[in-house]
């Protein structure tokens, strides 16, 4: 079977060039967050509606899961991870020459379309070629890529935007997106090909069935409501930083301690459920991230401590995806293996929708009551989440 042969030989080609893709996706999609202020002077676009330039992304990576999860396990992974980079390259190259809001929400929704497609098959080639015992480390690798592309796109779009505008960052990550999505050519295929394959209407209908479960509807729903608070957030961080006088460039850099305790949480939180389960490390992080957020909010307007206490919320990002995203592997694998992609996509699909509305309810918050008190109200989110996870059966 070809997922054996990938366990023995392949895998470690495989984890770097889906971790390369990844870091690819990240890099460029995060870039926009500290550019934001400076697209909107030049481009004279307001906060809200620089939300759904924002939001505009993740609705498409939304509802395209679960079409590309059927895709995927109809006629397999490897050229949706080729084509998706493809596409998601195409649309930084329209964003780097967009001249209007209309042009913006073209070229984010052509992005969102390839990331979609890149990212609920990545997920899911780390799903059939791990087993159990291992899968938490394998996602994790994947989320540890997910915190590098984040701590590099804040980077690249607030340093290297100040010095070079934003328009030549954009035109570098597009060329970037193509030369990934070429070497992506040397991926093995990893759809298991003894398995039965259902009619597109089975397919759904047994990967909808699964969301009755209770373990499989309350990840979901904690994956959407941190995802919801995370990227609000980091929609709002970049303006609050401006009003306190903070140059475009420290922006940037004010997600690198944010990112690297996103990726760091991550790669650990993986491998300590292979150990502990997954429920343990899940409540801590949106208990711990919740609470940094909410400390946030009330920190003086400096840029060291601005970076520090944000920083702890990036356990509700990369851990959360990890450990959430394992969960329902785990699950969908005991059940039926051939619904593994359609399963994650719709999965993925409420996820990116809770994704899409952060920046939107971020920027309505932040017009009406503020930038401290849009942070408070999106970590009642978090803390909502937790809840969710201590509610969570393990076998």
């Amino acid at each position: 079977m070809i997922h054996v042969a990938i366990k023995t030989k392949h895998r470690k080609r495989q984890m770097f060039l889906l971790s390369l893709g990844t870091f690819c996706v990240f890099l460029a999609m995060l870039s926009l967050i500290p550019l934001l202020p400076v697209l909107s002077d030049e481009l004279d676009i307001s906060k809200s509606s620089l939300g759904w330039v924002a939001g505009v992304f993740m609705i498409c990576m939304a509802f395209l899961q679960i079409p590309f999860g059927l895709f995927s396990d109809r006629f397999g992974r490897k050229r949706m991870i080729i084509v998706g980079i493809l596409i998601f390259g195409v649309g930084v190259a329209i964003l780097s020459v967009s001249y209007s809001f209309a042009s913006l929400l073209v070229a984010r929704a052509i992005s969102g379309a390839g990331a979609a497609m890149f990212f609920q098959t990545s997920f899911t080639m780390v799903g059939d070629m791990y087993d159990f015992h291992e899968r938490g480390k394998g996602m994790g690798i994947i989320a540890a890529a997910t915190g590098l592309g984040t701590v590099s796109g804040y980077s690249v779009g607030g340093v290297l935007g100040e010095f070079y505008g934003w328009r030549t960052v954009f035109i570098w990550l597009a060329a970037f997106a193509f030369l990934v999505s070429l070497l992506s050519l040397l991926l093995h295929e990893t759809k298991p090909q003894s398995q039965e394959t259902h009619p597109s209407g089975k397919l759904l209908y047994l990967s909808l069935d699964l969301f009755r479960t209770r373990t499989i509807v309350l990840a979901t729903l904690v994956g959407m409501l941190c995802m919801m608070a995370v990227i609000g957030a980091s929609y709002i961080l970049p303006f609050f930083a401006m009003d306190s006088g903070i140059s475009t460039a420290s922006t940037g850099i004010l997600f690198i301690p944010y990112a690297i305790v996103s990726s760091l949480g991550a790669s650990s939180c993986g491998w300590f459920s292979d150990i502990v389960g997954r429920k343990k490390p899940l409540v801590a992080v949106t208990l711990l991230g919740g609470t940094a957020l909410l400390i946030f909010s009330y920190v003086p307007a400096s840029i060291w401590l601005i970076g520090v206490s944000f920083a702890f919320v990036g356990l509700c990002f990369g851990p959360v995806v990890t450990l959430s995203t394992t969960i329902l592997v785990d699950e969908v694998v005991r059940t039926d293996t051939g619904i593994l992609a359609t399963t994650m996509g719709t999965f993925n699909m409420v996820r990116w929708l809770g994704g899409a509305l952060g920046p939107v309810l971020g920027g309505v918050f932040f017009d009406i009551y503020g930038a401290r008190t849009t942070f408070i109200l999106l970590a009642g989110m978090i803390f909502l989440a937790a809840v969710l996870s201590i509610g969570l059966r393990e076998d």
